[in-house]
């Protein structure tokens, strides 16, 4: 018999806010993370972390159940919650799995956070932030921050409770997200803004563009075949004047790396995707060291080709068209009785077949009298004059 929790207390999801970002804020109240409430609750029984899949994309009727009845939420508000109520594969969200339990690391708004707080409400995570293309926020128009403000650390955020209310703190250093005074500011925030509406067209189209941006930015991900002598993926060359080089520290999936890349990298890969695709006629000439023809070669293996079908040879009989069954009768009577073959009767029986080969092969190279050529009328004066010889030569003799 399953035993049903409710919490005394339970925090209201916002309606721009991430399911785990609820979870997060709802679990901190009780100085927990959301995987330790979720076991709580019975829904998680074992030590394993919870990933994105099931926490945020598509969570399972158990944890929606478990979670709604527990903070006495409405199963179709926390499913709404879900981004698989959306039309986008999880393909297509930043998963912002972090390295330790309980975090985020996922890249955020430290002005909308700053926000949260001067309007006394919780920091919360919202789900454009999850989005692939959101690379800078449309409201501050800043690019989002991956690593702390304070320590620089990129291990991700956790939710705690400071000063009544909950806030996203730095998971090495502790101290609270907000904004820096006197923070150095981008100035690419206008080219990648720009980028990201022109992906984000592309990701809403219903046609087969979606499917080639995944698949391009994959094959910028993509080591290249063994035999071109280069181990570098093809996504340290879209913009070449920065000389980045990816590094097994990003952890980054090639076969999702919009999902997985930190920011920095997933702005590189985006910006190479607009251009090889030519999104909205931002092709960067002169930007691009690589082509997307070149970009398939040196990293698609090579398509196998059809299995061409061999010529057959043609045999020593079609050389000699024209025999009837008759003559090829003939031609073995000739071969059995020639004194080439009753010589080597009794002997091996390889010497023999050597001997019918060798005999065989002689008769059917000669062509057979239809095939051969006309005699001329100096050959049929000749062959007769051969014939007649002894006559003539008794009768001038007379």
């Amino acid at each position: 018999m399953t035993v049903r929790r409710e919490l005394p207390l339970a925090p209201r999801p916002e309606d721009d806010e991430l399911l785990s970002s609820w979870q997060g804020r709802v679990a901190c109240r009780y100085d927990l993370i959301h995987d330790d409430l979720s076991r709580w609750l019975g829904v998680l029984r074992d030590d394993r972390c919870v990933r994105f899949t099931e926490r945020d994309f598509a969570p399972s009727a158990e944890m929606v159940q478990a979670w709604a009845a527990a903070c006495r939420l409405s199963e179709k508000r926390m499913r709404a919650l879900a981004l698989s109520s959306r039309s986008r594969s999880r393909s297509w969200y930043v998963w912002g799995e972090g390295r330790v339990a309980g975090a985020f690391r996922r890249p955020v708004c430290l002005a909308c956070l700053d926000d949260d707080a001067a309007a006394g409400r919780d920091h919360h995570i919202r789900r454009t932030w999850a989005l692939v293309e959101t690379v800078v926020c449309s409201r501050h128009h800043r690019v989002l921050d991956e690593a702390c403000p304070h320590c620089l650390d990129s291990s991700g955020f956790r939710f705690v409770v400071h000063e009544a209310a909950a806030r996203l703190a730095c998971i090495r250093c502790g101290r609270i997200a907000r904004t820096m005074p006197q923070e150095r500011r981008g100035g690419s925030a206008d080219l990648f803004a720009a980028v990201s509406t022109l992906v984000a067209a592309g990701i809403e189209d219903q046609s087969a563009v979606r499917d080639r941006m995944l698949h391009v930015a994959r094959l910028l991900w993509k080591p290249p075949r063994p035999r071109t002598g280069r181990r570098t993926p093809f996504v340290a060359d879209v913009v070449p004047d920065l000389r980045l080089t990816p590094t097994a520290q990003a952890g980054v999936d090639p076969g999702e790396p919009l999902a997985t890349a930190p920011i920095g990298w997933r702005m590189v890969t985006l910006l190479g995707v607009a251009a090889l695709l030519d999104l909205g006629n931002s092709s960067m000439r002169g930007r691009l060291a690589l082509t997307l023809d070149q970009l398939v070669a040196w990293t698609e293996e090579p398509r196998p080709r059809p299995k061409e079908r061999p010529v057959p040879m043609a045999s020593s009989c079609a050389k000699t068209p024209g025999r009837s069954d008759a003559d090829y009768l003939a031609l073995a009577r000739s071969i059995l009785a020639s004194e080439e073959w009753r010589a080597v009767q009794g002997q091996d029986p390889r010497t023999q077949r050597r001997i019918l080969n060798t005999l065989s092969n002689k008769a059917l190279a000669r062509r057979p009298e239809a095939d051969a050529p006309a005699p001329s009328a100096v050959r049929l004066a000749a062959k007769r004059g051969a014939a007649q010889g002894p006559a003539h030569s008794d009768t001038r003799a007379a």
